[in-house]
């Protein structure tokens, strides 16, 4: 603990009355002691812009024109961060709720990256407007084209061109455009 005493401080300021000048300077903090820890270059690229997000992020909320509902979020991500960042310099041997959340984003990423354009485009048109998740969205894509591949074979799985040329089986165009 002796090593990541600095940040120690930092997490009790940023929960004590006078929090702003702490979540200010937050993300320098992190940064810093990351570096001078060695563990800068070994942590996921998403911790990384985490702590540099979290500089921004300490700026903005200690501004006078934002809401209470921003500030209470972005303090919580402060702690909560502050606290995964605390963990992955004194290299504790278990992961912490953030490093499960990345992995869970990670894989999330890669199982929607592997989804066709157009499949990609309605997974997060889906997500936007607040009808599901992420995780959920991709698996009903993936469970869905799996679905229409057993049905009607690969080529329903396949983008249609964008003149629409594409036709279903099961359709009258389409026995009329198979024979």
């Amino acid at each position: 603990m002796t090593e990541t005493t600095r940040l120690h401080g930092l997490l009790h300021e940023l929960w004590s009355g006078d929090w702003k000048p702490a979540a200010a300077r937050a993300g320098e903090v992190m940064h810093e002691e990351m570096v001078r820890l060695g563990v800068w270059e070994t942590v996921v690229p998403a911790d990384r812009a985490a702590v540099r997000w979290a500089v921004a992020t300490g700026r903005t909320i200690t501004e006078q024109r934002v809401d209470t509902m921003r500030i209470k979020r972005g303090l919580s991500g402060l702690v909560d961060l502050l606290q995964h960042v605390i963990r992955v310099c004194e290299r504790a041997p278990y992961p912490t709720a953030r490093t499960v959340e990345l992995r869970q984003a990670a894989e999330t990423y890669r199982r929607l990256a592997a989804l066709p354009e157009g499949w990609r485009e309605e997974v997060v048109r889906r997500v936007m407007m607040g009808g599901e998740d992420m995780p959920h969205a991709v698996a009903e894509a993936q469970m869905s084209r799996n679905r229409l591949r057993s049905w009607y074979g690969p080529e329903a799985v396949e983008d249609t061109p964008v003149t629409g040329a594409g036709v279903w089986p099961e359709t009258a165009e389409g026995r009329e455009a198979a024979s």
